[in-house]
């Protein structure tokens, strides 16, 4: 079973995802590879790296720190034009998976580091801090960089060719949904109990410690408090909602014995929540449907018209929905105290079919691959997913009825619906012009 993340690991692992973290790391590293020559200097012997002069371990440094500050000029500038290309034609959302990209990171880190690496080693080279055996360690390592340059630049130029594309941000998209989608499937209510909204009697609720989205739960946090206190915990939002005055986050139920918790405790429960001014994808499976139908939304407008991508992020909404394996319906939770509300199969659907129905109505080969997504889902080993489908395949065609002109199209769409539901098929023939 995947353990859940306590809330500083959390954090330092959305740190460590910043492309500034990286290129910090890398900074570090070309550094401490310049300073290298100068501790293994007395131990490697006299006369080894006679052979290797000062200009020409000079001359090798300065190529390197006058090409890569070019390099590096270059390519920020190509990823800032990537970042307000994917902004601009799929959404503002997707920005921050691809300032996350590995290989992006990779090759401005790797171009930064080896500037910072040739800047160290021409100083202390130019000051004398090198004997012999250091220039030698100073030559071999400089070889090291340059190699490790060409590998990057390789990968990078290939890279340049989809970088800020429309198809590579809904894939960079889609691997973060379907991360985040398979830990849903394996701990619905992220080890703890299912909350069914309807709250106890005497539960002392706790507002939110700011305005803002629900980005994580410390469900470790809470399990200790509840442990602590022998008291019941019910987490009253899931990870993606809303939060502000007025709508309450949590509440605590204590033992009849026991007075209200102080004010230190609901301090402690309510620092188990953090909200920020997005969602995240780690706690939150519907962020990753939301943000992919934002990209057909953004494509299905009439400023971009191109109903194929809509249609082929219908193909990857489907995959990010089935994702995921269903947890041992024997298994216990492990934080049994901490009550957690359900995601109902409504809301799935919901993020990710609704706005493009609604949108898309008025083009046939959009609401046709809706029913297709709609009828494969339905197929699929959630039984949650089969009325739904059902449903929204009954809305679907409502808005395609209401917007459709042409009787060729209401046909098609007949067809597919009939495909949908043979058994009651939905029927969508209304009276053409000419009747």
């Amino acid at each position: 079973m995947k353990l859940q993340l306590s809330r500083r690991l959390w954090v330092l692992s959305q740190v460590m995802r910043q492309l500034w973290f990286v290129a910090a790391i890398y900074c570090i590293a070309g550094i401490a590879t310049a300073l290298l020559g100068i501790l293994l200097n007395p131990y490697i012997p006299e006369g080894v790296g006679e052979a290797i002069g000062v200009d020409s371990v000079g001359s090798l440094l300065s190529i390197i720190a006058s090409s890569m500050l070019t390099v590096l000029i270059f390519s920020l500038n190509t990823v800032v034009q990537a970042s307000s290309a994917a902004a601009s034609s799929a959404t503002p959302r997707a920005v921050g998976t691809l300032l996350e990209d590995r290989t992006a990171q990779a090759a401005l880190s790797t171009f930064l580091g080896s500037f910072i690496f040739s800047l160290v080693g021409l100083i202390a080279l130019n000051t004398n801090l090198y004997g012999t055996g250091g220039r030698l360690v100073l030559f071999v390592a400089t070889i090291a960089v340059i190699v490790l340059i060409i590998g990057i630049l390789l990968r990078w130029i290939n890279y340049l060719g989809r970088l800020g594309k429309v198809s590579r941000t809904i894939e960079q998209v889609e691997d973060q949904a379907i991360t985040s989608m398979r830990n849903y499937r394996a701990e619905p209510f992220l080890g703890g109990t299912e909350f069914d909204g309807h709250m106890p009697g005497g539960l002392q609720l706790i507002d939110p410690p700011e305005t803002g989205y629900l980005r994580f739960v410390d469900m470790a946090a809470l399990d200790a408090v509840s442990r602590r206190l022998d008291a019941d915990i019910y987490v009253l939002e899931r990870p993606g909602a809303f939060m502000a005055a007025g709508r309450h986050i949590a509440g605590i139920e204590l033992p009849l014995d026991s007075k209200v918790a102080g004010e230190d405790i609901i301090a402690e429960i309510a620092g188990a929540f953090t909200i920020g001014h997005e969602r995240s994808y780690t706690q939150d499976p519907l962020y990753g449907l939301t943000v992919m139908s934002q990209i057909a939304l953004r494509a299905l407008s009439p400023a971009v018209n191109d109903p194929g991508t809509a249609i082929d992020v219908t193909t990857h909404l489907v995959r990010i929905m089935e994702a995921g394996e269903r947890p041992d319906a024997d298994s216990e939770p492990r934080y049994s105290r901490i009550h957690m509300p359900a995601i109902r199969a409504e809301e799935f659907f919901d993020a990710a079919f609704t706005a493009m129905s609604r949108d898309g109505a008025n083009m046939a080969e959009v609401v046709i691959h809706l029913l297709h997504a709609c009828r494969a889902l339905g197929r699929t080993e959630i039984p949650e997913f089969s009325e739904m489908s059902r449903k929204f395949s009954t809305l679907t065609v409502a808005r395609a009825r209401e917007t459709l002109r042409f009787q060729s199209d209401i046909e098609r769409i007949e067809r597919a619906a009939d495909r949908n539901n043979a058994s009651s098929p939905v029927t969508l023939r209304k009276n053409s012009p000419e009747q």
